[in-house]
């Protein structure tokens, strides 16, 4: 199936989309092929290209604009962590499926994880435009993507969806500050600036 008949498919409509994802019982690899990798480099591309052109700041203080070469290292570390923690949060929820009744998974976990992740990802392409990077927040209509597969993914009963909906979020908020706490130590943006 096309990545952008996925995607349409998962924000317009979830339950049918993830009755179909359901019944294709993909790999691993089939999964990062797929989807992960393509949609995973929206984000640090959208940022290399908002550092870059515009610049990081706030409106009172000076911007400071990245270089290209620091900028492109940058969103290289930016990718290449995104990718593991990715399998890492939906290895967690794998192990964690069976204490909520549901199975454990790794490979229906990933594409519950992946195809939830769906909307931040793209929500991420409003940090193109300056002034809109607040918009990041319509990102949070994964959870609600996450919370209609996970039934249909790790047989999780629908009384302990909610919790188990909440741990992701959770989860995924703690993988999301320790790759930026990462991206930050490994290449800090105020020694990659013109």
């Amino acid at each position: 199936m096309g990545v952008l008949k996925r995607i349409k498919g998962l924000l317009l409509d979830p339950d049918s989309e993830w009755a179909a994802i359901e019944a294709e019982e993909p790999s691993v690899f089939e999964i990062y092929r797929n989807h992960v990798l393509l949609l995973a480099l929206i984000p640090p591309l959208a940022s290399l290209l908002s550092g870059y052109c515009f610049g990081y700041g706030r409106p009172t203080h000076e911007f400071a604009h990245l270089t290209f070469a620091g900028g492109l290292m940058r969103a290289a570390l930016q990718y290449a962590l995104s990718l593991p923690l990715l399998f890492a949060v939906s290895f967690v929820l794998s192990s964690l499926a069976p204490h909520f009744e549901g199975q454990a998974n790794d490979a229906r976990a990933l594409a519950l994880t992946a195809y939830s992740y769906t909307p931040a990802w793209l929500a991420s392409l409003f940090g193109l435009v300056p002034g809109l990077r607040w918009l990041d927040i319509l990102g949070f209509y994964g959870l609600y993507i996450f919370y209609h597969g996970l039934p249909r993914m790790l047989r999780c009963p629908k009384d302990h969806t909610d919790v188990l909906t909440l741990i992701a979020l959770v989860l995924s908020i703690a993988a999301a500050a320790l790759h930026a706490w990462l991206v930050h130590v490994l290449a800090p943006w105020r020694s990659l600036v013109v």
